[in-house]
């Protein structure tokens, strides 16, 4: 059995790849069974054999006339029995292996929690029948814990299992942090996300759905929507690409690039010699940008080993002032200028009181981290880091045997004196300076160290000239495409049909109600003028200042006092599909206050 977490949007994907290695690795005989599937023993049986019966890899070229007529034969284990052959299958090449006489036939169960219990005892018992001519192989998908296969199970049935658990699926949260890794806090992709856009992706995922794959897609819409609006984007490319691409922009990309409000910035603080340079002649403007942008990804090569390092020194500390989570740390880079925080100042101010221990492993943690290519300017951190290591082992060796300041032993208690002079005398001792120990002033010499390295390469990059280039931050584009409002968008439809079906005959002022809109848009605007309970026949009849569904819907030709008090079944039936349609987007529902009535479930409208 399988236990997963729940993130439903994303478990599909995970038993699609678990089926293939199945099939791969194990036999060409699987199956997957979902709850919503297999409501009878009799579904689940179908499905099953469907699913088997249909793998073209199961049966040779001699057992064709078997898959030619698998829709004949009996929904039943027994059926299976009958056509599953020992010989040797065909192979995804085309040509055969040999699977042992007997290879497993494997059948998953997606959500185990979900199936209804007799339909899982029964099917389990039914198989068990059959266990001595087919080798069955049960995976159950578990989103709890292995309990749950007791609480829906009992005991005579759970004893026909020889269960075991295999597989631990690690929690969605480690996947994202995996993507972020790999695609975003790396210097081989230059595109990035800006910190809006980072933040809400981030909400979207921990606070709505835990879905990676639609954190993958609002990824993806980002980079689409900025390769297709920003005009100057395709300069976001790798860095052996820049030099040229830049040479090659025409003068009306160059002036879309000095528009740019970073490179506004950028020019004001240049003398105005050169400012002049850089907004009249191209030349000199595409060789600005070159360096610019190449300052760009240097800052994203030196960027990512130094934050790893940051978030390894304040993940320990109480409270987390920074985040517990590396996403965390790098979403703050991403808005500001991190070590002028208040948070990353109580962090300095609780290392400062770190423990030697804890510091050493600190410190090894963050030498570790450093393993494998470093850009030229961090070349020489891990030998620093060597040497601060070095200094605490022998540190040890050092005897230190400090005497406390004052050691005249001024007899403060022994001397009679009065209220002032005493309270005097202790101010003064109080702002004398305490001697450090050895390991006091390397604690301090190391702290300020990270801080110094910190404050050189944690910069934001939206101090940088041309970030633009790089950075994505169209956060309302987001919002409106990756977490939009349905009831809003539904309310817009139902007021404002036209905008949606280009038809001018149902544009109307803004309230007003024509015969020529669907049905479900005059009923929902009909239904807004009611209260919380609405009379079905009089939201069909009641010919009052026109608002009823009838005198609407009928042409004045056709309008009499005989078809309103008795309409039609069309009209009638019109207006049943209405109202059925609005409860099931939510609008109404029945009521058991009055038989005859609807409740009314939102107010207001668009």
């Amino acid at each position: 059995m399988v236990p997963r977490w729940v993130n439903t949007p994303d478990h599909g994907v995970m038993f699609s790849n678990l089926v293939a290695s199945l099939q791969e690795n194990v036999s060409p005989l699987v199956a997957i069974l979902k709850s919503k599937d297999c409501n009878s023993v009799k579904n689940a049986l179908s499905k099953t054999l469907t699913q088997l019966f249909q793998n073209p890899l199961l049966f040779s070229d001699e057992e064709d006339d078997v898959s030619h007529n698998k829709k004949n034969m009996a929904c039943s284990m027994a059926t299976l029995c009958n056509n599953s052959s020992p010989k040797k299958r065909k192979s995804a090449s085309g040509g055969s292996r040999d699977l042992g006489q007997f290879p497993p036939i494997v059948i998953l169960f997606e959500d185990l929690e979900c199936f209804l219990p007799h339909v899982l005892q029964d099917f389990i018992s039914i198989c068990r029948n059959y266990i001595c001519e087919l080798p069955l192989v049960f995976v159950f998908g578990i989103a709890t814990s292995v309990s749950a296969v007791h609480r829906l199970l009992p005991n005579a049935v759970s004893s026909m299992l020889c269960m075991e658990k295999f597989l631990q699926a690690p929690p969605s949260t480690e996947y994202l942090n995996m993507v972020i890794n790999q695609i975003l806090m790396t210097s081989v992709y230059p595109f990035k996300l800006g910190s809006k856009v980072f933040q809400l992706l981030l909400d979207i995922f921990l606070y709505h759905d835990f879905s990676v794959l639609n954190f993958i897609k609002g990824l993806q819409f980002a980079m689409q929507d900025h390769f297709f609006t920003v005009p100057v984007s395709h300069l976001c490319c790798p860095l052996d690409e820049l030099e040229e691409r830049v040479m090659s922009l025409k003068p009306k990309q160059v002036e879309q690039v000095r528009r740019l409000m970073s490179f506004r910035g950028f020019v004001e603080g240049c003398p105005p010699s050169k400012q002049e340079d850089m907004l009249l002649d191209d030349k000199v403007t595409k060789s600005e940008f070159v360096i610019l942008l190449k300052r760009i990804h240097t800052y994203h090569s030196l960027l990512y080993p130094v934050l790893k390092c940051l978030h390894i020194m304040v993940s320990k500390i109480p409270k987390h002032p920074l985040g517990k989570q590396i996403r965390e740390v790098y979403s703050r880079v991403l808005k500001s200028f991190i070590c002028d925080s208040e948070d990353y100042k109580e962090c300095l101010e609780l290392l400062r009181m770190t423990s030697k221990d804890e510091l050493v492993d600190l410190i090894q943690l963050c030498r570790s981290s450093l393993e494998g290519t470093l850009p030229p300017d961090l070349a020489q951190l891990p030998t620093d880091l060597d040497v601060l290591l070095d200094k605490f082992v022998k540190i040890d060796e050092v005897a230190e045997e400090e005497t406390p300041e004052g050691s005249s032993e001024e007899a403060l208690h022994l001397e009679k004196t009065d209220l002032h002079t005493l309270r005097k005398r202790l101010q003064e001792e109080g702002k004398k300076k305490k001697k450090l120990s050895p390991y006091e002033k390397l604690r301090s010499e190391a702290i300020d160290f990270f801080d110094d390295l910190f404050r050189r390469y944690l910069l934001c990059p939206s101090s940088l000239p041309l970030y633009e280039i790089f950075y994505y931050d169209a956060w309302a584009e987001i919002k409106r495409h990756c977490n939009a409002s349905p009831r809003s968008v539904v309310q817009m439809a139902l007021s404002s049909p036209h905008h949606y079906l280009q038809c001018k005959c149902c544009s109307s002022e803004s309230g007003s109600i024509t015969p020529s809109m669907p049905d479900i848009c005059i009923a929902y605007k009909l239904h807004l003028e009611c209260a919380q309970l609405i009379n079905l026949y009089d939201w069909l009849l009641l010919k009052r200042d026109n608002c009823a569904f009838a005198t609407v819907v009928t042409s004045d030709e056709e309008l009499n006092e005989e078809k309103i008090k008795n309409p039609d079944k069309e009209l009638q039936a019109r207006f049943i599909r209405a109202v059925s349609e609005l409860q099931f987007l939510g609008f109404v529902k029945p009521t058991k206050r009055k038989t005859d009535h609807v409740a009314r479930l939102t107010w207001g409208g668009c």
